[in-house]
């Protein structure tokens, strides 16, 4: 018998029937489409569906957020928020990594990250 391999075996998700409280960190990508009452933190690509929820701060190296999120996003490569987003709080992302689409409903500041880097080159 074929060894067949689980398709979400790389994936957290949080579906929309779920309600959590409290800090979650997920070393694989995660999808949330139910809501989550605190921090969420991964270390590879972090998406908040449509039916997504967030109150609180979410970091990881790729944010993609569709949904609601109320509270800050710290993204270390990349940050693309989706025109059906909703997002209250402060959004950081690396210079040239912030890809916003039209429709998107922001209440938030939004930092640029510059690496020491171009920090040294740009002071030369």
């Amino acid at each position: 018998m074929a060894n067949k391999k689980n398709p979400n075996s790389g994936l957290g998700y949080i579906d929309k029937d779920l309600y959590i409280e409290g800090s979650v960190h997920s070393q694989k990508k995660m999808v949330v489409s139910g809501t989550v009452s605190g921090s969420v933190f991964g270390n590879h690509e972090i998406v908040v569906s449509e039916t997504g929820h967030v109150l609180g701060k979410i970091e990881g190296n790729k944010i993609l957020v569709a949904g609601k999120v109320e509270g800050d996003l710290f993204a270390h490569k990349r940050l693309e928020i989706i025109s059906t987003a909703n997002i209250q709080g402060e959004m950081k992302a690396p210079s040239g990594q912030i890809s916003i689409q039209e429709g998107a409903n922001l209440d938030a500041k939004c930092k640029v990250l510059i690496e020491d880097s171009q920090k040294k080159q740009l002071i030369s």
